[in-house]
């Protein structure tokens, strides 16, 4: 995906496609260009898959130590933005990543 957007605003926008209570949404972005996207669903097994795992599982691994990921998300309800800051575990699984970004519920971008 080749994009001149703000990778906050991909981050944003692409939550729109999980069909979850709170929609998540992320994306990679590098040097280069953003590489990797994607959104919190109920995963091929039905048991659910976190957008930073569906962004990492999609990702060029070789890139991961120079890009910079960024998460954000929102009640499906009332479309009010919640806090995006990853769990423990997607924390465990996107450390190889240079840095990560995530917004929060007043809607600033925080560095985690």
């Amino acid at each position: 995906m080749r994009t001149n957007s703000d990778p906050k605003e991909i981050a944003a926008t692409i939550l729109n496609r999980s069909v979850c209570a709170v929609q998540v949404g992320a994306c990679l972005v590098d040097n280069w260009a953003v590489h990797s996207w994607g959104w919190n669903h109920s995963g091929f097994k039905g048991l659910g898959e976190h957008a930073e795992v569906h962004c990492l599982r999609r990702a060029n691994k070789e890139r991961l130590a120079r890009s910079t990921l960024y998460v954000a998300a929102i009640r499906r309800r009332n479309q009010h933005i919640v806090t995006a800051k990853p769990c423990e575990m997607c924390q465990w699984l996107i450390g190889r990543v240079g840095s990560i970004w995530y917004r929060n519920g007043e809607g600033e971008w925080l560095q985690l």
